[in-house]
């Protein structure tokens, strides 16, 4: 009797051990192998950056493993250079003969983040975060659903009033994130004068300075570490639409040759071109930068360096 209940228990044992989902530890693996990592995940998916944590488990994958797979650039939003990270596979879900789309919790000392990373057969073709933890008030949320839309919705209050940016993507067939739709009722909320975050920021270098267009429409551009990167902070408004339309972005732009800049958003789809001359700059939107704007207008615009006005000073 005492035989059978211990052959009893190794079986159960080896059955249980069969069924769980190993973690994937440092090394070489297959494609299938990472591939199964993940759970079929059934949709719609939500998630928020206030429930995080409830998509923790105990499986994991190394960062070694992950990276072979899935450029590990995309951690750059949060994480910067920190790669001391706990990989999660939350899930996977996509259409017969086409792509798998996989969803990964990423956690590390101080931030986390949701990505949502696509491939097409054995080949990988896209990311972008689908709700990252950091410093700004504001809730976001994000869903995907059973036509696999994806939605980015975030809420903040100002004042006891409620404001939201909501934005649709969708993955096309070569191998990006494009926006659908942007809607936002931030429109309601208008400043008096437009506040310039790099106003005190050092302008030494070759095309730092303020280039305008009207009284509400800039291009703020500021030192960077070196005379090869810039920061900016672009502002602008289009009264000429029969709504309002406007956006802003703030970012660093890194030269690629003499006369011209770029900037390319860490983790989203945004690009913008910077072609200087010497007085002025033409930005111009190359990338899909509607999480910054309306969806009726665009960066697209000349602006005119605004003389530096210097300071007199009358002889006693």
């Amino acid at each position: 009797m005492r035989t059978y209940l211990l052959w009893a228990v190794i079986l159960i044992s080896l059955f249980g051990c069969k069924n769980k989902k190993q973690s994937l530890d440092p090394g070489h693996i297959e494609a299938d192998e990472f591939f199964n990592a993940y759970s079929d995940l059934k949709l719609p998916f939500t998630v928020s950056d206030t429930s995080l944590q409830q998509l923790k488990d105990t499986n994991t994958i190394s960062y070694s493993v992950f990276s072979q797979f899935i450029p590990d650039s995309i951690f750059n939003n949060p994480f910067g250079k920190d790669r001391k990270l706990v990989i999660h596979p939350v899930g996977k879900f996509g259409e017969r003969e086409k792509e798998t789309y996989f969803i990964t919790l990423v956690t590390g000392k101080n931030n986390a983040g949701v990505y949502l990373s696509v491939y097409d057969k054995n080949k990988f073709m896209a990311s972008m975060p689908l709700v990252v933890s950091d410093d700004d008030e504001r809730v976001t949320t994000a869903s995907v659903d059973k036509k696999l839309s994806i939605s980015i919705n975030k809420e903040w209050t100002i004042n006891n009033d409620i404001y939201y940016n909501r934005i649709i993507y969708a993955y096309n067939n070569v191998g990006l994130f494009t926006t659908v739709l942007t809607e936002t009722n931030e429109d309601r909320r208008v400043e008096k004068t437009v506040s310039n975050p790099l106003d005190t920021f050092p302008k030494k270098y070759k095309y730092s300075g303020d280039y305008v267009k009207g009284s509400r429409n800039i291009v703020s551009v500021r030192d960077g570490k070196n005379p090869d990167e810039y920061l900016f902070f672009v502002y602008f408004e289009n009264a000429n639409e029969e709504e309002s339309c406007g956006g802003e972005l703030r970012g660093m732009m890194k030269m690629v040759s003499e006369k011209a800049g770029i900037y390319q958003g860490e983790g989203d789809p945004c690009k913008l071109d910077f072609s200087f001359t010497a007085n002025g700059v033409k930005v111009k939107e190359t990338g899909s930068c509607g999480n910054y704007r309306g969806i009726k207008c665009f960066f697209n615009d000349t602006y005119t360096k605004k003389k530096e006005v210097k300071a007199t000073f009358k002889k006693k």
